[in-house]
């Protein structure tokens, strides 16, 4: 990430109580910024593109995914999508979900009105809209899609 200012700005989430790290992509799940335990270090490549698979996915069944929160029992992981990037936090279960929410809102508003982050996330834009399209879907998740959407039904995600 090119703005030292916007680092200092994703430290603060890391630093609520409860909050084991963050990382911050682009459309194509390449790593911008992260700050994650060294447990998830060897696997942080994968888990940028799963997690933008699995929003490509949301996307091409016309679901919303700006907000989601993934609960599991011993563990959270919040997830914005944005137009131009995808911020995961991973937390613990009982993390204090409103002040979280609000410090990743700040974020966000601080992200948009920073031009140099616009100007590095901006060119991901064209990749997100590749990304919907069926053939750039890992096989998993083109056979859910295969399943949930049948071929003759598929969204048009070309662009």
């Amino acid at each position: 990430m090119r703005s030292v200012y916007m680092k200092e700005k994703l430290k603060e989430i890391n630093s609520l109580k409860a909050v084991w790290g963050y990382f911050l992509c682009d459309n194509t799940g390449k790593i911008l910024e992260k700050e994650m335990p060294i447990v998830f270090m060897k696997h942080i490549t994968m888990m940028g593109k799963e997690v933008t698979q699995v929003v490509g996915l949301l996307e091409s069944l016309s679901r919303s995914t700006e907000s989601l929160d993934i609960l599991f029992e011993d563990g959270r992981v919040l997830i914005r999508s944005l137009k131009h990037y995808i911020l995961a936090v991973f937390c613990d279960p009982n993390v204090d979900i409103p002040m979280l929410k609000e410090k990743i809102h700040v974020l966000i508003s601080e992200i948009s009105g920073d031009a140099k982050m616009q100007e590095l996330l901006q060119k991901g834009e064209w990749r997100r809209r590749r990304l919907l399209q069926k053939e750039y879907l890992d096989k998993e998740y083109r056979e859910i899609l295969n399943q949930l959407v049948p071929e003759e039904g598929q969204p048009d995600t070309s662009a």
